[in-house]
């Protein structure tokens, strides 16, 4: 297996977004991919690009050394997205879910991979218009990449609660904070990722699979946090797409800090059973959960536990630089999530129609 780990500075960082096209009518979910596509620059060819559902337009950053550089250039990068979106004929939006539009209306993208995806997938496919936040942290080496993985997978279920960010799903409320979790659940090999002990364990698994016919390479694996030997980093694939971009950074502060945490220490596995009841309690009650804390033994509010975490990482923070991104999290506990912020639209007498607006605002 290739690997590339070590090749970029420790803990440098980069984010994928992938943004709603919506229709400038309907505010529904629009086919507008090809389109956006054909009206990019040669300076955009690797700024943007299509994810499976024909309506996603998925933003690729640059590598940053810290996340404040992200924190400076995300407003522009979206900028220069809109800008694109608005010349395929598309509006943009970002939230983990369209609040009414059917997932299936549209086709997947073009192109081999898509397709056997789709070939593969059937008709889970074609659920899946659903849009993510993926953040990448590069790692040194091998066994660093397999603690980083097993120390975020514990902290999976907070992740969740601060980005949750789909609570609407074909024009009804799922009473969940993320629904895309959900949506993504109907996908093999995703959910929490197994308990590599070691970097031999993980890439005999992967073997394993290749030579059994499952998967052609690593990337069919799409677990909540995962190796990216190709990259060199290890990247968290749970967060829903954030709608305001300091909430895009702050999470990347955490997920950063978290990864330079692991590197080098020993993360025991914790019980994966209570790890995934706190993931499934983050994913219907958000912030509003309460989880099992393994360092007590009691429950904990989700917002008690982003509070101690964000203090916990302290001086990581002050050694990455990152100390005003990640006291973002804080910002997110106190204020809510963004599902929490769709949901007050509609209880103010709103539509859905006005939660796709105040999306569209506050994208770019």
């Amino acid at each position: 297996m290739e690997t590339n780990f070590g090749a970029s500075a420790p803990y440098t960082v980069g984010v994928e977004e992938e943004f709603q096209l919506l229709g400038h009518e309907t505010l529904g979910l629009a086919s507008f991919i090809d389109t956006v596509l054909a009206a990019r620059s040669p300076g955009d060819e690797h700024l943007v690009t299509s994810e499976l559902s024909s309506s996603c337009l998925e933003m690729r950053s640059p590598v940053y050394r810290t996340v404040s550089g992200l924190t400076a250039e995300l407003p522009g990068l979206r900028r220069r997205v809109k800008g694109l979106a608005e010349k395929g004929g598309a509006l943009l939006a970002s939230a983990g879910t369209h609040p009414f539009s059917a997932p299936s209306d549209g086709p997947v993208s073009e192109g081999e991979h898509y397709r056997r995806v789709e070939e593969e997938m059937g008709w889970v496919a074609r659920t899946q218009a659903i849009y993510g936040l993926h953040v990448h942290v590069a790692v040194p080496d091998e066994e660093g990449a397999i603690h980083a993985v097993g120390a975020l997978a514990k902290h999976v279920p907070l992740l969740i609660a601060l980005s949750a960010n789909s609570p609407f799903w074909r024009g009804r409320d799922t009473r969940l904070a993320s629904t895309r979790i959900k949506i993504f659940d109907l996908f093999p090999r995703s959910g929490l990722p197994p308990a590599f002990r070691t970097w031999g364990e993980f890439e005999g698994h992967i073997e394993r699979l290749v030579a059994a016919g499952s998967i052609p390479d690593y990337t069919w694996c799409w677990w909540d946090v995962r190796p990216h030997p190709r990259f060199g980093t290890v990247e968290v694939r749970v967060l829903d797409a954030q709608t305001d971009p300091t909430r895009t950074c702050a999470l990347t502060a955490l997920v950063q800090c978290l990864v330079a945490h692991a590197v080098g220490n020993d993360n025991a596995p914790e019980d994966p059973l209570l790890t995934a009841e706190n993931k499934w309690r983050a994913t219907r009650y958000g912030l509003d959960a309460t989880f099992h804390d393994f360092a007590s033994g009691c429950s904990t509010k989700a917002r008690d536990a982003a509070r101690s975490l964000v203090e916990e990482l302290g001086s990581v923070s002050q050694d990455l630089g990152c100390e005003e991104e990640l006291a973002g999290v804080i910002e997110i506990a106190e204020r809510g999530n963004g599902a929490g912020r769709q949901r007050s639209i509609l209880a103010d007498g709103g539509t859905m129609e006005r939660v796709v607006e105040d999306l569209v605002r506050g994208t770019a």
